[in-house]
């Protein structure tokens, strides 16, 4: 785009289409809009596809009970056993907030009664949440509280807290599933028409060709910052990512982080990270006001165990956001070491035993695993980060398929792109990992993604909220060139820069020991980093 910015787009999903379709149908909003979603929502359950991976099980259970409700009025015999089996697989803490999020939904489409439990206000209202997490919470306990025929129990406070959140545009933080919710709460209440009138003009805004509504309007702060280092490391010219980095830069909050589409004020480490690693790698002095309040903003974020999470200090630490922080911090230049040591002890104690890690924001196992490699490359022989690096490549190799790729979950037959990519990208940052033939097959595997126009075609990953997957098509792309950039380094006898990782001003030699036809070479260091 002129202004610097990727502009990525978002596709469609059921289960904010569903839910849009049936807040117009209580307003009586754009009949042509709502016979253009139920189409889509039709065509939803016609797509018998039951998806790459069982990862995405519930997320797909649950979309097609949700267009079944707002198609046919009803569920088939195995809907809601569907449904209890598969939450019962779902592993991860925040599965109460899901399990309320999903019956608060099933019982305002009529497939459950309304359930006894109220959601506390001080739970609703909890400041370890984030802010789009205490505007669904806030909305949800109005919903219950109002299926419940006990409206008249909701405060002037707590409705007061769902409108000030309310952006000009209609939406609530440009997250289309909260603005649903929230004006399903405000529905209910008979609460601030012209508050309603503004959402749902909002959401007709959203429709994508073909009648689908988006998870979020857009990530595209968050993409042009990925987008950023991807071609930084494919060596595109540095004029031609400037308007990026200013665009960037334009956008930082005032609490040194950044928010993943502009119009979002709550900010996060993931954006700030990557952000912050461009800016510095790129052009430190330049930047150098931005590079400081964004390592403040991560410095406040990082938790008492040592590990980073995404929104909040004190929620949960996340593997893959804790691998970009000690990136971002380590590229700074000015992160205190204390920092970056207690990182890594929070990621070595969070190592699984296979070597990977637990999934946050995407479905694919190798993307935690990705993140990890990223910090790891070249970390000195004999540290706690080699350590980690070492067993984080035995599991990406262990996963890997006899045709060159990796699947989305071990459990997966078939492979997938975007794990591909990912687990490509990390193992070329370690260079030995793979046999020249395995890099090869593997190389093919993403080659043979690519379309005509250039791009690269996967099955979505992404997740939002956990474990509910939607899609921004233009990842595939950008994952697959970052790969395929390092190969090419790799072959081209510069694979030894390590952009990711920590300074290398002597390269070290290589001696590769072979340990049989099933295993990489092994490295073994001479030069200054060897002991």
């Amino acid at each position: 785009m002129p202004d610097g910015r990727l502009a990525g787009g978002c596709a469609g999903r059921a289960l904010e289409s569903a839910l849009t379709l049936h807040l117009f149908r209580l307003h009586g909003h754009g009949p042509a809009l709502q016979a253009e979603i139920e189409g889509f929502c039709r065509r939803s359950l016609a797509d018998d596809d039951d998806g790459p991976s069982h990862a995405g099980r519930l997320d797909r259970t649950l979309s097609r009970i949700l267009c079944e409700l707002v198609v046919h009025g009803s569920l088939g015999a195995d809907g809601l056993a569907s449904l209890h089996r598969t939450l019962a697989e779902f592993d991860h803490p925040t599965l109460w907030r899901k399990r309320v999020l999903i019956e608060v939904m099933l019982v305002e489409l009529g497939a459950l009664p309304a359930g006894q439990n109220v959601l506390p206000l001080a739970v609703a209202r909890a400041e370890s949440s984030h802010l789009w997490v205490s505007i669904l919470l806030m909305s949800i306990r109005v919903l219950q509280l109002c299926h419940l025929d006990r409206a008249a129990e909701v405060g002037d406070v707590e409705v007061a807290a769902i409108l000030r959140a309310q952006a000009p545009d209609g939406s609530w933080e440009q997250h289309v599933l909260v603005t649903c919710v929230a004006l399903l709460a405000l529905t209910r209440l008979g609460r601030a028409a012209p508050r309603c009138a503004l959402g749902l003009n909002f959401l007709a805004g959203q429709m994508r060709p073909g009648g689908g509504v988006p998870f979020i309007t857009n990530e595209d702060v968050w993409l042009t910052c990925l987008a950023g280092l991807v071609l930084a490391e494919a060596r595109l010219p540095a004029h031609e990512l400037r308007r990026s980095e200013q665009f960037l830069v334009s956008l930082q909050r005032p609490d040194g982080g950044w928010a993943y589409a502009e119009g979002v004020s709550q900010t996060d480490a993931d954006d700030t990270s990557i952000a912050l690693s461009l800016l510095a790698r790129r052009s430190p002095l330049v930047y150098r006001s931005s590079i400081r309040r964004a390592v403040a903003n991560l410095l406040a974020l990082q938790n008492s165990d040592g590990g980073f999470p995404t929104f909040v200090h004190g929620a949960a630490s996340e593997a893959e956001i804790t691998a970009k922080s000690i990136i971002a911090l380590r590229h700074s230049g000015i992160a205190p070491p204390e920092v970056l040591d207690a990182a890594w002890a929070w990621l070595a104690r969070a190592q699984q035993p296979s070597g990977g890690f637990r999934g946050e924001w995407k479905l694919c196992v190798t993307y935690p695993a990705f993140h990890v490699l990223n910090a790891a490359a070249g970390e000195r022989q004999g540290s706690l980060a080699a350590d980690i690096r070492r067993r984080c490549v035995g599991f990406l190799r262990d996963l890997r398929r006899a045709d060159g790729s990796w699947p989305i979950h071990p459990d997966d037959r078939h492979g997938h792109l975007l794990s591909t990519a990912y687990a490509l990208g990390g193992l070329v940052a370690c260079p030995g990992s793979l046999t020249s033939r395995e890099l090869y097959e593997s190389s093919l595997v993403l080659l043979a993604g690519q379309d005509r126009n250039g791009g690269f075609t996967s099955a979505p990953d992404s997740l939002g909220p956990r474990p509910f997957v939607y899609d921004v098509p233009i990842l595939a792309t950008l994952y697959s060139i970052w790969a395929l950039a390092r190969v090419r380094d790799l072959l081209s006898g510069r694979g030894d820069e390590v952009p990711f990782g920590a300074p290398t001003p002597r390269p070290p030699v290589f001696i590769h020991e072979r340990m049989g036809p099933h295993h990489p070479a092994r490295l073994q260091l001479r030069g200054p980093r060897a002991q």
